[in-house]
């Protein structure tokens, strides 16, 4: 939770130095008429107007026709300019020529007025610094030169911040206010504007003797009027706004007080004046101040009615309108804070983007102030509600504020302190390392950019500890990155200390920099001060108490944990109850007081064991996870907090409560991986969620809610397959009910597909404030479109009928596939609790059988003890039993030759040591064996037809070979393979997926052979060309149509080009495996890699078989084994409906081995009538040209008959 820079830019605060204080003048009174040379100012008129001193009559027609023009055409106004130049170039030696060059010098400045280029104001002062010099001081054309040269360089002042502009501005209006008499109009315009100057200075340098200097003169011109002179309303409004600055300076009230009186007087004077709306608005604006220090409701409704009646008494058109809208939106966005009402924050956004539509063709408004009012309004939506739309648009615009705001103007530092806030509540959301680098980068460019004496350094600097706190949490370990971020804080809290409400916040933060580096090092002096920060923040009670008892209260828990103290615990959740009091329901920090009020609770719980205890945390724990504007990681993290609890303590919960808690944990899942993250992040944020399913899927076995179990696991794998998958969805029955949803949908989720595989490479900033990395324009793109495809799915779910669109399936949806098919699929859920073989049969029964003597230990020593062997490990102990060798007992692993990562020409080595033996004989005793025996699978061989087993094991089993499991040290021991035909599937709803495509395919095949015997970078596979060509050769045998792509030939695009034409595809060369991106692993053909997400583009529906005859096709990944990050899965997803793959490198000779037995056994298969409905053949042609291999390498030589294994079908 940040301080930041006036949440919303206040603007009006600002008007002062900008307003026109000749053009509010000249409404007031009637212009002299010309006179070339004035004997006299009139003192009795404050409506002296300086277009009185028009240029000669030969260059006057231009400047006459676009005064008269109510368009304003810029045409008239450069041939003004231009003619007005030619006649100063011409009579440079005549009397009248200081006259010449002022007059250029005024119409230059109108030019800049209405275009914004920095150049015409440049030429201006140049012209008027001119004509100031030809002018004698006894001329009385002297005061009129001397003020407009002062006011066109406080415009450049504004503009550039300048010293020098200052410098030279000061003297010009000095010399103006010397020269003229009290009661001279030119003395009040010069003591108004150079009050200006002083107080935009103020505003970049925070001096408060510029304030007390500007409130002096403008006191002093107060004086000067006489009352009911209309220039005294003028310097009402000007001085209340000197009043206001002064007030958030120095803190007094009576600068409040004394800004509302003067300006109260001004607007009823001005009820019947057209300006009377600024001086509506500059009284709304000092009231509002008041309001934020006494926190009066009326204030603020005051406020609010005076800016709705200026806005009311605005014209269309009018170059005000714009700020007004905006100046509402800060009320309105103040008054939801208080409230809580939607309908302001959204009314106030409606008037902050109509102010920007409004400015957008204005060359004179602050766009950059108007930005970022906007993109501060949108923030708080974002933080009230969750919606990553309004923090996206938010960074844009406030990214346009910085862009639109020059490095001199004096709220740079807060536009860019803001933009840094919102990159940080993105980074709250969505955890992007480049959100928090940015966030950082702004808020340094932002402190940067102000003095040490600034009002608003201690913001700043409150600003900047708490990214870097931010940054601390996601990387730091170390003490010395919190003293950082700790000493920063006693910094900003010494320069806050007039300030009551920011110290208060400092001191919350500065509560919790303290406690975190007592849980780093174990420092006691750390938990006592920031105990003793937490308790004067709630002493001094600043507007942000829920903040303050959050932070105390966090201060006695860590406590407690150290010291076990109960009375501590009971403190914080006191506090905490008190915290979550305080905040509005719809603010996110409502989601996360519940979430550490549920912890806390938990840990009174764990002391008391009452059974209260445990309820009210567990309510606290589900409350945190059901809160809309949480990120999905933060409620998943409260979900699985409430799962663990209430399955730790299972005699004070109930079985439905605790399979309702991990329910909502799986409901959470698919949000982890979001659709917007790339799809590197996407994998990173799977890698939690296989223990998170494989624990709620325990809870459902130990609960008989079987159905549930086979549910949720579905539910927890292959997410990010299951993503791909989504943007393929037809859309038939939605485009017949709702077209125009179902047309929106269909674009984004076509967009979407060219990016969802990607992993963006940053841009590099153009702001001049920056340098370096940022966000891709295209990861922003990509995430827009997620956001919007979120949208338009909240929509569809919200049809009748369309409740559960792109839902998890249900198990009556899941399973009805199987219903189609023969066989069984196996499911091997793995966890701490318990270990299960769950068997989903062909009529949809559901039966359990307990894995008693695997364990999750066990599993994974199966998968390291494989990992070893296959990188070339031995086992000198081939005496050690399979029990000790996985206990650690006698084995004692040596390095060998490692086996290549390809497929290789050398000859693979047996299993000397015995070590692959002992591993497959204990995946038979503790897990197949078990399976077999309940299925009685021996009783089941009909005609020689073995049963089909489709696996769907978990975690560390994913990489076993459980189709070789068997005793192969007894030569008539059990072997798998006599007993099933196996198969292997990523989750249940893709073989679903591949059953339904198989029962409703009905094409004609045909095949694409692809082989590479020497690919350029890589070792030759000489057998490759045979293993086409003998392919080949059967195809044309049975008059199946094939083409045959070989060395050159097959290229990366000539592939692409053909694949979709054949539903059968045959790949023979090397193959790599991306583990970070699996849709970046890839075939290695002649000039580059055919990769999965060539393939995603160019597969065509009616794909049935593809024959991965390269090596590691079907490797995972072990960090996110459940997301089966391998070409095999990855093929099954982008359509086919049986792969054969290998699960580590083969040897080159075998290749055309296999192919040859497989091929002519699946061709058989299919011309005999033998397969079942759903059944592609692909399985026990696969299993017959294993037996050929195996009989003839040797059965020992295990690393090359087993790896190759069937997907699907």
């Amino acid at each position: 939770m940040s301080i930041e820079i006036p949440a919303i830019e206040d603007l009006s605060l600002n008007l002062d130095a900008d307003f026109d204080l000749d053009a509010f003048l000249s409404t007031l009174d009637v212009p002299v008429p010309y006179q070339p040379e004035p004997s006299a100012v009139p003192d009795d008129k404050w409506g002296f107007d300086p277009r009185c001193y028009n240029p000669r009559k030969s260059t006057d027609d231009w400047w006459r026709r676009y005064e008269a023009d109510r368009s304003r055409k810029f045409s008239h106004l450069d041939m003004a300019i231009q003619s007005m130049q030619g006649a100063v170039d011409a009579q440079q030696q005549q009397s009248d020529y200081s006259q010449l060059l002022f007059d250029l010098g005024y119409r230059l400045r109108t030019r800049y007025e209405v275009g914004g280029q920095a150049d015409d104001l440049d030429n201006a002062i140049s012209a008027f610094k001119r004509a100031v010099e030809l002018t004698p001081d006894d001329n009385l054309g002297k005061s009129v030169r001397l003020h407009e040269l002062g006011k066109s360089l406080l415009s450049r002042f504004d503009r550039t911040g300048e010293t020098s502009d200052y410098e030279a501005l000061a003297v010009a209006f000095d010399s103006l206010i010397d020269r003229s008499p009290d009661d001279d109009l030119f003395k009040l315009k010069a003591l108004h504007n150079h009050s200006a100057a002083l107080i935009t200075r103020f505003a970049r340098t925070g001096d408060i003797r510029d304030v007390e200097r500007s409130i002096a003169m403008l006191t002093r011109a107060y004086r000067l009027v006489p009352d009911g002179r209309p220039g005294k309303l003028i310097i009402c409004r000007t001085l209340g706004g000197a009043l206001l600055q002064r007030f958030e300076r120095v803190g007094e009230l009576d600068d409040v007080e004394q800004a509302i009186s003067v300006q109260r007087c001004a607007v009823e004077l001005t009820r019947d004046h057209p300006d009377h709306p600024s001086f509506l608005l500059s009284l709304g604006v000092s009231i509002l101040t008041r309001f934020e220090r006494h926190g009066a409701r009326h204030d603020l409704e005051e406020a609010i009615e005076m800016q709705r009646h200026a806005l009311e008494l605005t014209q269309d058109g009018d170059p005000a309108q714009p700020t007004r809208l905006s100046e509402l939106c800060i009320s309105l966005v103040k008054r939801f804070e208080h409230t809580g009402n939607m309908d302001d924050l959204e009314q106030a956004i409606s008037f902050a983007r109509r102010g920007v539509e409004l400015a957008s063709n204005d060359g004179r408004a602050d766009k950059g102030g108007l930005y970022n009012n906007l993109g501060c309004s949108l923030r708080t939506r974002y933080e009230h509600t969750g919606d990553l739309e309004a923090i996206e648009e938010a960074i844009l615009v406030h990214r346009r504020a910085v862009e639109k705001t020059s490095n001199s103007h004096p709220s740079k530092f807060s536009r860019l302190s803001n933009l840094g806030n919102s990159y940080l509540s993105r980074y709250g959301h969505t955890a992007e390392l480049a959100d928090l680098w940015e966030g950082v980068l702004a808020h340094r460019s932002a402190v940067d950019l102000v003095p040490e004496c600034h009002p608003k350094k201690p913001v700043l600097l409150g600003n900047i500890a708490n990214a870097l706190h931010a940054q601390f949490i996601r990387h730091g370990s170390f003490p010395e990155d919190l003293d950082e971020v700790i000493s920063t804080r006693q910094h900003a809290l010494k320069l806050a200390f007039q300030d009551i409400s920011l110290t208060t916040s400092i001191l919350d933060h500065l509560c919790m920099d303290m406690r975190s580096r007592f849980e780093l090092t174990g420092e006691l002096s750390d938990i006592t001060s920031a105990i003793s920060a937490g308790e004067r923040a709630i002493e001094l009670r600043g507007p942000d108490s829920c903040l303050s008892y959050a932070a105390l209260a966090g201060c006695f828990q860590c406590r407690f944990v150290c010291a076990g103290d109960i009375e501590d615990v009971k403190k914080a959740v006191s506090l905490y109850l008190m915290a979550v009091d305080l905040a509005p329901d719809v603010d996110t920090r409502s989601g996360t007081l519940l979430a550490c009020l549920g912890d806390a609770q938990e840990l009174l719980f764990e002391c008391t064991q009452e059974q209260t205890d445990f309820d009210a945390a567990v309510k606290s724990l589900t409350d945190s996870t059901l809160h809309p504007a949480r990120s999905a990681q933060a409620r998943l993290n409260s979900a699985e907090s409430c799962a663990n609890m209430l399955s730790t303590y299972p005699t004070f919960s109930t079985i439905d409560a605790i399979l309702d808690a991990h329910s909502r944990v799986i409901d959470i899942l698919p949000e982890i991986a979001w659709l917007g993250h790339n799809i590197s992040r996407r994998y990173d944020e799977t890698s939690r969620v296989g223990a998170l399913m494989s624990a709620a899927v325990s809870a459902a076995i130990t609960a008989g809610a079987l159905k549930k179990a086979v549910q949720w696991l579905d539910a927890g794998r292959a997410l990010i397959w299951m993503q791909v998958l989504s943007l393929r969805t037809p859309l038939d029955n939605l485009q017949l009910l709702h077209p125009r949803l179902a047309e929106s949908f269909r674009d984004v989720q076509q967009q979407l597909q060219s990016t969802v595989q990607s992993t963006f490479n940053p841009d590099v900033y153009t702001f001049d404030w920056i340098d370096g990395p940022a966000h891709t324009s295209g990861e922003d793109t990509h995430r827009r479109l997620a956001i919007e495809r979120d949208k338009l799915l909240q929509e569809i779910r919200g049809c009748p009928g369309f409740e559960d669109f792109m839902l998890p399936k249900s198990f009556e949806a899941l399973s009805s596939s199987l219903k189609l098919s023969s066989g069984f699929l196996v499911l091997i859920n793995v966890h701490t609790s318990r270990c299960d073989a769950i068997i989903v049969h062909g009529d949809g029964e559901i039966s359990t059988i307990p894995l008693e003597e695997l364990s999750v230990e066990r599993a994974y020593s199966l998968q390291s003890l494989w990992d070893e062997g296959l990188a070339g490990y031995r086992s000198r102990a081939s005496a050690t039993s399979p029990q000790d060798a996985l206990e650690g007992g006698g084995l004692d692993l040596v390095p060998a030759s490692a086996v290549a990562l390809h497929r290789h020409t050398s000859r693979v080595e047996e299993d000397e040591g015995g070590l692959f033996v002992r591993v497959l004989e204990c995946i038979w005793t503790w897990i197949i064996d078990p399976v077999l025996q309940a299925l009685h699978v021996t009783k089941q061989v009909h005609d020689g037809k073995l049963p089909h087993i489709t696996w769907c094991p978990t975690g560390p089993l994913m990489q076993l070979p459980l189709h070789a499991a068997g005793i192969y040290n007894d030569l008539n021991g059990p072997r798998a393979y006599n007993l099933i035909v196996s198969s292997y599937i990523p989750s249940l709803s893709a073989l679903g997926r591949c059953i339904e495509g198989t029962i409703k395919s009905n094409i004609t095949p045909s095949a694409l052979v692809v082989t590479q015997t020497a690919t350029p970078g890589h070792s030759p596979l000489p057998a490759a060309e045979k293993e086409g060509a003998r392919l080949k050769h059967i195809l044309d045998a049975e008059g199946i149509a094939s083409e045959v792509y070989n060395h050159n030939l097959a290229t990366v695009e000539s592939v692409r080009s053909v694949i979709a034409k054949h539903p059968w595809v045959h790949i023979a060369c090397h193959g790599s495996q991306n583990r970070a991106d699996a849709t970046k692993s890839a075939f290695a053909l002649y000039d580059g890699p055919l990769t999965l997400a060539d393939l995603m583009r160019t597969v065509a529906d009616d794909a049935e078989l593809a024959f991965l005859s390269a090596c590691q096709t079907a490797v995972g990944d072990t960090k996110t084994p459940e997301e089966s990050a391998h070409l095999a899965a990855g093929m099954l997803a982008v359509g086919f409906k049986g792969v054969v793959a290998t699960m580590w490198s083969i040897q080159d000779a075998d290749a055309p081995v296999v192919v040859d037995a497989y091929y002519k056994r699946l061709l058989a298969l299919r011309s005999s009538g033998e397969l079942g409905r759903g059944e592609t053949g692909a399985a026990y042609a696969l299993h017959e040209a294993t037996r050929v291999l195996r009989e003839k390498v040797g059965e020992s030589n295990f690393l090359r008959w087993v790896p190759f294994v069937h997907f699907g079908a």
